[in-house]
């Protein structure tokens, strides 16, 4: 991977009159010079030194500047090499529900899965009541990893009424084993002639346990995005309840909304 230094193209200059702090100045300025393309993925930026002679700030400040750009998932840094221009994050719509496949393919990546777990298991009284299931029931229990060319990026985990989920135990494996993705959607429609209807979800702020950054390949305590995603039929019945953890340096969510006075 061949690295290029853009010490010339940070021509916007910082105000020591702005009510804006300078370190989100210069946050600013790196974050434009990615929108604009003037820097591109893994274009290493100019050093601490550099950018504390350019644009006369302390190395704190343009410590804290770099800091916050990489928090924002703009940038990531590699020992002894120096700060480069991370991948652009995944914009995920709410207007609609899609699927990872779609979302990923949209994207012009490749989407696949690793099948951490797919079996039967007792559900929990939480798992339970929200699938209107009797406690103690048996449901089918999923956790999958979401890839994108080969990138980490989202940790699921799936819970069905058993006779719903216990067919696509197999299925799931046969797609690990081939490379492909499962979308619990279509086999609601093509196997089980069941017709999703409605998901209410629900968003959450929270950050890696250690076995969730194993899986995903993050140092613990990262920034995640859970979503939380009750499925039902277009008749009111669940069938589905799902947690999804998005990386939050490579994920952000947009919507629109009506304003009401």
């Amino acid at each position: 991977m061949v690295f290029h230094i853009f010490a010339g193209r940070f021509k916007v200059q910082i105000s020591t009159r702005s009510p804006v702090s300078l370190y989100v100045q210069l946050k600013e300025i790196i974050a434009r010079e990615i929108r604009e393309q003037k820097l591109k993925p893994h274009d290493r930026i100019p050093s601490e030194r550099e950018l504390c002679e350019k644009y006369k700030l302390s190395r704190t400040t343009v410590r804290q500047g770099i800091g916050l750009a990489i928090s924002e998932g703009l940038l990531y840094r590699i020992q002894g090499k120096g700060t480069f221009v991370a991948d652009p994050k995944i914009d995920q719509g709410l207007v609609r529900l899609t699927g990872f496949e779609e979302t990923i393919l949209g994207r012009g990546l490749t989407p696949s899965m690793k099948v951490i777990e797919a079996q039967l298991i007792t559900g929990d009284v939480q798992v339970t009541s929200i699938l209107g299931l009797p406690m103690g029931a048996d449901v089918a229990a999923f956790q999958l990893l979401g890839i994108a060319s080969s990138v980490p990026l989202v940790l699921f985990y799936y819970y069905l009424p058993a006779e719903l989920g216990m067919e696509a135990i197999n299925i799931i494996r046969n797609c690990e084993a081939e490379r492909g993705w499962f979308s619990f959607t279509r086999y609601y429609r093509e196997k089980k002639q069941i017709d999703p209807g409605v998901a209410r979800q629900t968003f959450e702020a929270t950050t890696a346990t250690p076995e969730q950054a194993g899986i995903m390949q993050l140092p613990v305590s990262s920034a995640l995005f859970k979503v939380t995603s009750i499925i039902y039929t277009r008749q009111g019945n669940p069938i589905e309840l799902r947690h999804a953890f998005y990386r939050g340096d490579r994920y952000k969510f947009n919507i629109s909304r009506d304003v009401i006075s």
